[in-house]
């Protein structure tokens, strides 16, 4: 057994205003937003809301730390006897399952501040940071070396968990303590860990909800998420499950004077409640708007309910693209992780089986590959891009606020043509229906919502008539009036062209309207995008 103890000494000066710690400018209705998927942290966080840790928070823990090395560090700094503590109490409750934990104690700052005050967090697979007060865990290591080997230890898949105060402390801004009045907190700078939250704990029981609102109000884009005591929120990359007997409470704030907020009961946390990017963007990023009328002033539009290509529909694909010889670009992103080279391989045959001679896949997942000079500068020679099927969301991570986007758009601009069939479908649309990462059963998902609006004013879902879809489209409308709701039949495409919209293939394509009655429409028909 190792302990790394070093004196106490001096406290710093916390009182930051909210617009110091966040750092940035708050993200407004028509920003896209950072890249909230490189954000995702590379493992896995055990954050508990005090009181006792759920079974499954510690099982999660365990497992997550007997990977790699296996090693553990124990920090409980926040205790005020914790210096007078002998190490095999502060080891205690961890002992059966590590016998050999360490623990890492520095008591000043210029200790934490020495290169080697890290160096038990190299070699570790795993850090619990015990409770007590958070404002001396941010006094002691906030901007330190043990901060950064902390974030390393996440990035090469670790786990990092932590109760009450070693929860608090996770987030970057940090609730120090109670103010003067109880919805009026101190704000403080925190460790980091997990970006673009509040975290608060013992949440319910000591009616901590307005002190929470009043910090995500405070602080706009971020999200506030308070955790009840028995109750842990486990993260595993972007993956948030919630465990224990009570709740984990998000709130944000879109205009920094009214909360809102969204619970997830505790439970055995065995499946996911909810996805991080997720909730990031629906407190950055706030409710969408229509972003245009539903017309194209150059260039064309093909977007296919899915199920299939019929020869006719990519015929036309080819003819508005300039003929078989054109260069069009697809992209396999859609399709699950992993299968990025083989659907690669696979993208675009149905093109090349039709006499395409010029058919290129882009095959990236990351914002770094997508945004290359590569993909940029072949989407500047594209007469085409065609979107591939999966999971219209990550099309959203990809290429949302890219250079490659702005190349797409001039494709368009050039006279060239967008489309895609199913998840491909939807991207194309300006709301993005079916956009949650967890399935694709609701049309609507709040934070998830934004398509890539090449067609502007629509919400466009697909294998519509098949999977009976005709509730969920009646549902969008009603609750996002704003919209045209499109939905297309598999086989199907919506032809869109600067001068007509018309319809290809065997099923039709239904047109809704909030205060109107739907429309259908079938094969060479001329549709009413109004």
């Amino acid at each position: 057994m190792t302990r790394l103890l070093l004196p106490f000494g001096y406290l710093l000066l916390i009182g930051l205003t909210p617009a110091a710690v966040l750092g940035e400018k708050t993200a407004t209705n028509q920003l896209a937003g950072p890249d909230f998927v490189a954000l995702v942290p590379g493992g896995t966080l055990v954050i508990v809301g005090g009181g006792k840790t759920p079974a499954k928070a510690r099982e999660v823990f365990v497992t997550e730390a007997r990977k790699g090395t296996g090693k553990l560090v124990v920090i409980p700094s926040a205790g005020a006897s914790s210096k007078n503590k002998p190490p095999a109490e502060i080891l205690r409750d961890w002992s059966a399952d590590f016998p050999e934990a360490t623990i890492l104690d520095c008591a000043t700052r210029d200790d934490a501040l020495k290169p080697d005050s890290a160096r038990l967090l190299e070699q570790a697979q795993a850090v619990w940071i015990d409770g007590g007060q958070q404002t001396r865990l941010a006094q002691l290591y906030q901007g330190t070396p043990v901060e950064q080997g902390l974030k390393n230890l996440l990035r090469r898949g670790g786990v990092v968990g932590g109760t009450s105060a070693g929860a608090a402390i996770m987030s970057r801004v940090m609730i120090a303590s109670e103010g003067k009045q109880a919805d009026a907190p101190v704000m403080a700078t925190g460790l980091d860990l997990l970006p673009r939250v509040i975290i608060d704990q013992h949440f319910t029981q000591r009616s901590r909800k307005a002190r929470l609102a009043t910090a995500v109000k405070n602080n706009q884009g971020l999200a506030g998420l308070g955790i009840d005591e028995g109750t842990a929120l486990i993260i595993n990359q972007r993956l948030m499950a919630a465990a224990g007997t009570g709740g984990v409470h998000a709130i944000w704030s879109l205009d920094g004077k009214t909360a809102r907020e969204q619970t997830w009961k505790g439970g055995e946390g065995e499946n996911a409640v909810d996805d991080l990017p997720r909730l990031w963007r629906l407190a950055a990023l706030g409710e969408p708007a229509p972003r245009g009328k539903p017309l194209l002033e150059k260039g064309s539009l093909v977007a296919v309910g899915g199920g299939g290509m019929v020869p006719e529909v990519v015929e036309k694909f080819i003819d508005l693209a300039g003929g078989k010889d054109a260069l069009i670009v697809v992209l396999p992103t859609a399709g699950e992780p992993g299968d990025s080279v083989r659907e690669a391989r696979q993208a675009g045959g149905f093109f090349k089986r039709a006499g395409a001679t010029n058919v290129k896949a882009l095959a990236g997942v990351t914002r770094s590959e997508v945004d290359s000079d590569e993909y940029v500068n072949l989407l500047a020679q594209a007469k085409g891009v065609w979107f591939g099927g999966g999971r219209q969301w990550r099309f959203v991570d990809a290429y949302e606020g890219t250079k490659s986007l702005e190349a797409m758009r001039a494709v368009l601009a050039r006279g060239g043509v967008i489309g895609g069939s199913s998840a491909g479908a939807t991207i194309v649309g300006d709301y993005l229906c079916r956009g949650g990462p967890l399935g694709n059963r609701e049309i609507l998902v709040p934070g998830y919502d934004r398509g890539l609006a090449f067609l502007p004013g629509v919400g466009i879902d697909q294998h519509f008539s098949q999977r009976r879809r005709f509730a969920d489209m009646e549902q969008f409308i009603r609750q996002q009036p704003g919209y045209l709701g499109i939905g297309i039949d598999e086989a199907t495409a919506l032809v869109v062209t600067p001068d007509t919209t018309e319809v290809l293939g065997p099923g039709k394509v239904h047109v809704y309207k909030q205060g109107r009655e739907k429309k259908e429409y079938a094969k060479g028909e001329k549709v009413a995008l109004e």
